[in-house]
């Protein structure tokens, strides 16, 4: 069963590092991408499971609670250096974050699982 969860880690680790290079989403989603695939490689490691479980679930409350923020901060001109507000970029934005929650959740069950 560990060998299963750490293959899959492996496979999740690897959807994030793709999605954070090749993705369409804007900014500031491939950094949770790339924080989530550091957490995903943290939990691999028994040494490191503490702070990759810690780290997984810190991205994904945090790209919840970011999903819709650019819906509201698009319709001013206050915050468009923060968040891409162009064309589908806060559709984009929301679908990068939950992918990114999905991703980590997924990613700190693996993890759990491993421990037992």
């Amino acid at each position: 069963m560990a060998t299963q969860a750490r293959i899959g880690q492996a496979v999740l680790g690897v959807l994030m590092i793709g999605c954070a290079l090749t993705g369409l989403f804007p900014r500031p989603v491939p950094l949770l991408f790339a924080i989530a695939a550091m957490g995903t490689a943290n939990a691999a490691f028994p040494v490191m499971r503490t702070f990759g479980s810690a780290l997984l679930g810190g991205v994904a409350a945090s790209s919840i609670a970011l999903s819709s923020v650019p819906f509201v901060t698009c319709s001013t001109e206050r915050f468009t250096e923060v968040f891409t507000c162009t064309g589908d970029a806060p559709t984009w934005h929301l679908t990068g974050t939950v992918l990114v929650a999905g991703l980590s959740g997924a990613s700190l069950v693996l993890a759990r699982i491993t421990v037992q």
